[in-house]
């Protein structure tokens, strides 16, 4: 499995990024719902785990002309040609997402060898979306869930940021209650832990103690 990417302009890349009304037109109810869509994806066995399937995936289920007109509107709002602004497009609607999940496999598949008497699992929409909760490991029961977020997450601080994460952590405490089992956020700086020792002590706490670290 191999990362998105695309070879988009800086100058560019740079004036879409700062374009409110273009990231307007990537609101969930525009394009869909990525995070949920990928995790259907994960869980459809009719189709393989890489990236020209995810692609097709996110095709039949959402009409391509959608991300036509955003690239139309970057072509002709910015005088691009439409190969750019469609690479553009496809990077934020389809890169971001898979890049981001292959980061969080690559994280986990490196647990599993710190770990192999643990099964880690990937949670369903639904549980990812009430609980804030990505994956979730198991020995012979539930042992804990995890949330994976770039380390940027952590030092969030806008207003709106902050109201975010304050349910984010409503929803980590509800996730610990409703199962009786610890949480742990893993957060990673590029494509690696951002501390793994920390992490690895976590789940050895854990292991060790079977009782909520925190």
């Amino acid at each position: 499995m191999q990362y998105f990417q695309y070879d988009i302009p800086k100058g560019l890349y740079s004036k879409l990024k700062k374009d409110s009304k273009l990231s307007r037109m990537f609101w969930s109810s525009n394009v869909g719902k990525c995070s949920e869509l990928f995790d259907k994806f994960m869980f459809d066995k009719s189709y393989s785990f890489n990236e020209k399937e995810w692609i097709r995936y996110y095709f039949d289920n959402i009409d391509r002309e959608i991300l036509n007109k955003i690239s139309y509107y970057i072509m002709e709002t910015y005088n691009s040609s439409l190969v750019d602004a469609k690479k553009y497009v496809f990077h934020r609607i389809l890169g971001q997402t898979w890049n981001g999940m292959l980061k969080e496999i690559e994280l986990i598949n490196q647990l599993k060898v710190e770990f192999p008497e643990i099964k880690f699992n990937k949670t369903s929409h639904d549980i990812d979306e009430n609980y804030f909760t990505d994956w979730e490991a198991y020995s012979e029961n539930l042992l804990f869930g995890i949330q994976i977020k770039p380390i940027s997450y952590k030092h969030m601080a806008s207003p709106f940021q902050l109201k975010s994460k304050e349910h984010h952590n409503k929803q980590l405490k509800l996730y610990k209650q409703t199962f009786n089992v610890p949480h742990i956020i893993i957060y990673y700086e590029d494509n690696n832990f951002y501390d793994k020792q920390y992490v690895l002590n976590q789940i050895n706490t854990i292991l060790a103690m079977k009782i909520n670290v925190y």
